[in-house]
């Protein structure tokens, strides 16, 4: 137990190291922006859509760097503990090439992808010089602590969205987009004089779990040191069948079963490297896999913010609304205003206009699948406050595009019935 709590006392210590480093500095500020960017583009779509304004970029950014600052801990005790170095692991040709993957998407801005491509490189070619156990490390690791980032903040500010399904139907949803700026420490192996070992931590003998192969000559030593990294993590889901919240554990716990799966194929690849490239190619399509076994249960299941036989369903509430203070929430549906039933938004509105003095609303969710409840305003409403899910014939909404990977996986089914 002590040698855990002096571990984490030195990442406490060396993390804000990142900080004072021109090269780290710059990269935190490009993520940042990027971050910002990303967010900001989300508030503009939502105002456009519906006129909702609910939190700023700088906000969500500033609430983001908090949790990445947080998973960043996670990361590097996780890294240290298993003793995973990046001494030749080459981050910073994976850098490289995930900010060249990002241009032609923002979500390609992830190790997976840019890590199998510079392992396969490696693999094929014989460059650039990296530990092709070690970058898979890096990715496993990194997407353990993006499952726990998703499981507690991947459902925050849901965007809600109107999308035409696979039969044709509109549908109402929720885009979830988060993204985190990720500092953490790793280890790197140098070698020192031997009486270095006097001031260093002793680690049980099956550490480290990846041991660097460097010839260490007498009178010298082979010792870990912290580094200071950066990276940056990235969510981006649809919730269509069921609410963001058990969207989002449901995600991370896919992701959490592939980051187990990777970074087993890591160590195994490490011990026989034969199985490098197995680790090289199920880094990106593992991924894709997890994105793409996502999306089909959506497909298979059925949408639920759709438009009820009677009532008028809520999809999302108006920040401080009436809406909102009479405690209307995703998937309750309006039934009733005054004793009167409600068939369609049009009739709400005529039924609670401005004249109605304190009305009372019948609501019942069919999401909890809990029996109705009346609930009450004091006074006069304006808008009501909250977005309807699409009704019939709906003009506006947007189209779901299928990704590369289940574009292929698609045709090979084809052509397996043909």
């Amino acid at each position: 137990m002590g040698t855990i709590t002096r571990i984490i006392a030195l990442i406490i210590r060396v993390l804000p190291l990142i900080l004072f480093d021109p090269i780290y500095t710059l990269l935190f500020v490009i993520i940042s922006l990027v971050i910002f960017n990303q967010y900001r583009r989300i508030y503009i779509m939502q105002n456009r859509m519906f006129g909702l304004n609910r939190g700023n970029p700088l906000t969500e950014t500033l609430i983001s760097l908090g949790y990445g600052i947080l998973g960043g801990v996670v990361a590097s005790v996780i890294f240290v503990s298993l003793g995973i170095s990046l001494s030749s692991a080459g981050i910073i040709f994976v850098w490289l090439t995930a900010l060249i993957l990002m241009i032609f998407n923002p979500r390609f801005l992830c190790f997976s992808y840019a890590g199998g491509l510079v392992s396969l490189l490696h693999i094929i070619f014989g460059v650039p010089k990296i530990n092709v156990s070690a970058v898979m490390g890096l990715v496993a690791v990194l997407h353990m602590v993006e499952s726990l980032l998703i499981f507690f903040n991947g459902h925050r500010n849901p965007m809600p969205i109107y999308i035409q399904a696979n039969d044709g139907k509109v549908v109402g949803g929720f885009s979830l987009q988060r993204f985190w700026p990720l500092p953490f420490v790793t280890i790197i192996a140098v070698l020192e004089l031997s009486t270095a070992l006097d001031a260093a931590i002793a680690m049980p003998e099956w550490w480290p779990l990846m041991r660097p192969e460097v010839l260490v000559p007498a009178g010298m030593a082979l010792v870990y040191q912290l580094t200071p990294v950066f990276a940056g993590l990235g969510y981006n889901d649809l919730a269509l069948t069921s609410l963001p919240e058990d969207k989002a554990v449901y995600s991370a716990r896919n992701l959490f079963i592939y980051s187990i799966l990777l970074l087993t194929l890591a160590l195994l690849a490490d011990k026989h490297r034969y199985l490098e490239i197995v680790a090289a190619l199920f880094a990106p399509l593992g991924h894709e896999g997890v994105i793409y076994y996502g999306q089909q249960r959506e497909k298979r299941r059925a949408s639920v913010f759709t438009c009820p036989e009677g009532g008028v369903m809520v999809l999302d509430v108006y920040p401080n609304s009436p809406a909102a203070k009479m405690g209307l929430a995703t998937g309750d549906v309006i039934l009733q205003i005054n004793g009167v039933d409600i068939k369609n938004p049009q009739q709400l509105m005529a039924e609670i206009g401005p004249w109605v003095i304190d009305p009372k609303l019948t609501v019942q969710n069919v999401l909890g699948k809990q029996p109705p409840r009346e609930i009450a305003y004091k006074g006069k409403i304006p808008p009501l406050g909250f977005i309807p899910v699409p009704q019939p014939n709906q003009p506006v909404y947007m189209v779901m595009r299928e990704n590369w990977f289940s574009r292929v996986v698609k045709r090979l089914l084809q052509k397996k019935k043909g």
